[in-house]
């Protein structure tokens, strides 16, 4: 009789221990963790048609008045991203028919020195929307049409936060293809992203998001804060200037 208690009661005991395991192993699923996220900003699933116009500040160590405008419209996938250079203003474009241009004060310049110093090579415009669409639509933009290979989820701390890190691979390189993903276990806000170079540890950034901001339903976090990756040196930020203004 007492055998069989003691041999029950360890089978209960394995099954807990299997059952709790199970549960671990689900709550570390990165696309779990990721869609859990993508539905805590996007909850009605409304960024995919998202049109935004919105006023960045963007000091950087270098460039401290830096300030750009940004229009973006998900739906027909145009682009546009307006910006200081010294004493004049660029304008970056990509039009619904993927149509790239690039304009100084207005208009289309010709010489190349200007070219080269303010980036207006029109090719390099894509670049620019690649990267907004990743960082602006955080976490929405990290699917399965832009990441390669979700690595491993982990428990981690990230700003003095209980975090999830989900490591991924992305198809197309935003600095790296290479990025560590740090979401709240509380919440699951984003609470910011690492972006490695495997091959150069002291290479990379380290981004800290904080606040949220509303665009047509759709929260988006507000501020970012980068830092270099190695020493964890501040480097500049991003700013969401609260007024938005809607393209209709």
């Amino acid at each position: 009789m007492y055998n069989k208690l003691y041999y029950i009661l360890i089978l209960t005991i394995c099954i807990g221990l299997s059952c709790n395991s199970q549960k671990d192993q689900q709550l570390l699923d990165p696309q779990v963790i990721l869609q859990k996220s993508t539905k805590t900003y996007d909850p009605d699933n409304r960024w995919s048609m998202t049109n935004l116009k919105v006023h960045i500040q963007e000091p950087r160590l270098s460039n401290p008045h830096r300030y750009s405008i940004l229009k973006m419209n998900n739906n027909d996938n145009s682009f546009e991203l307006t910006r200081n250079r010294d004493q004049h203003i660029s304008t970056h474009i990509i039009d619904e028919k993927g149509i790239s241009r690039t304009l100084l004060d207005g208009e289309i310049n010709t010489d190349s020195i200007q070219i080269k110093k303010y980036r207006l090579q029109p090719e390099r415009n894509l670049s620019y929307q690649k990267f907004y669409q990743h960082l602006i639509g955080l976490p929405m933009s990290l699917n399965n049409a832009t990441v390669d290979t979700y690595g491993k989820a982990s428990k981690a701390i990230f700003s003095d936060t209980d975090s999830y890190k989900i490591e991924l691979v992305l198809k197309e390189a935003i600095f790296s293809k290479h990025w560590n993903v740090f979401i709240s276990q509380k919440d699951y806000t984003l609470l910011g992203i690492e972006i490695v170079f495997p091959d150069d540890p002291e290479k990379g950034e380290r981004l800290y998001f904080s606040g949220e901001i509303t665009i047509e339903g759709v929260k988006v976090p507000r501020i970012r804060h980068w830092h270099e990756y190695d020493t964890d040196a501040y480097s500049g930020s991003d700013i969401i200037v609260k007024e938005v203004v809607q393209n209709k």
